[in-house]
Parts: structure tokens; sequence; C-alpha cells
């Protein structure tokens, strides 16, 4: 605790501005970019929180947490576009459709952390940062979990920077750990 882990994934997602240091993707150096290439920067790497309850807004209905992101990159053509790439999101992320209408507390733990996956995927990330994004689970959730995570790296070929202080998890996730 207090190493910086978190601190290093708000920095490579641009949430937070570094005090030195440096950091490229292909190239690019990720805390120099400005506008237009700090957004499309931003759609190559995508973040999913511990907390799926406190990352996700108790006003605004999943379906609704997950399309913005395809609003704000115009990645689907208006509502129907959007309302169909939530679908497809849910079903890659194992949940029913018919959860988009529901607000964040009505889902379980594991639900949630799904549709903050789901949410993180709308913008077909090259990387994905997931910090500490199963602590918060169960241990039975947890391992659905890490499943669905294996999957989808497989199937997208993400690349994963994987916080946590569960090693035991970090061996299972990890190609290299550091």
């Amino acid at each position: 605790s207090g190493s910086g882990k978190s601190t290093v994934a708000a920095a490579l997602t641009g949430l937070v501005k570094p005090d030195a240091g440096s950091a490229t993707l292909d190239g690019t150096d990720m805390f120099g970019v400005r506008g237009a290439e700090k957004k499309a920067l931003r759609r190559r790497i995508s973040l999913v929180f511990q907390d799926p309850f406190s990352s996700l807004d108790p006003r605004t209905r999943v379906g609704v947490a997950i399309a913005e992101p395809l609003f704000v990159h115009r990645l689907a053509k208006g509502k129907r576009g959007r309302r169909s790439r939530v679908a497809e999101l849910m079903d890659l992320v194992g949940l029913p459709a018919s959860f988009a209408s529901r607000y964040p507390h009505e889902l379980s733990g594991g639900q949630r952390q799904r549709v903050s996956i789901a949410r993180a995927l709308a913008v077909e990330p090259e990387l994905l940062i997931l910090d500490e994004s199963t602590a918060s689970l169960d241990v039975l959730v947890q391992a659905r979990v890490l499943d669905l995570l294996g999957r989808l790296q497989r199937d997208l070929r993400l690349t994963y920077l994987f916080i946590a202080h569960n090693l035991a998890v970090v061996r299972q996730m990890s190609h290299d750990v550091l």
C-alpha cells in the first residue's frame, strides 16, 4: 500500500498529471500529448477500478453508463447503434441485455464489476488497466471475473496492466510480473 500503483494507473490514463517521469505507447509520449492526440490516446487505454460500486454513477442506468464512451468517442451511430453496442458488450461480459435498464445498486458486486469491464471495453482499447479490480469481490465471484478477464484477453487480444496485492492472482493473470 502507498507505493504508487494506482497513481501510475491514473497517470497512464490521464486522470492525474505526473510531476516527473515518462511513458510511451508506440513511441508516443503519453504525458506530453494534448488535444485530439490525447483523446485518441485515451481511447487506446481503458481502466477498470477496484470498487465497482463507486466507479459507477448510482443515478445512471447501467446501459447509459456503458454507452457514454461510445457517445464521447463517436463509436456508434445514434441511440439505436449505441443501444445495440451496449447489448453486445453486456453479452461479452456475461450479462443479459435487460440489465441495461437497471441501476448499479440493483446489481451484485460481480455484476457491477462486469458492467465496469463492459464500459472499459466500449472504446475497444489496446491496453486495459485493471487496478485491484477483483479485490473487493468474494473468492467465488473473483474466480469468475478472473476467468472472464482471461477469456477476454485471449478473444480480444488485449494487453493488461494488472495491479493487485494478491500475488497468486497476479501470477494467474500475468505473463510478466514486476
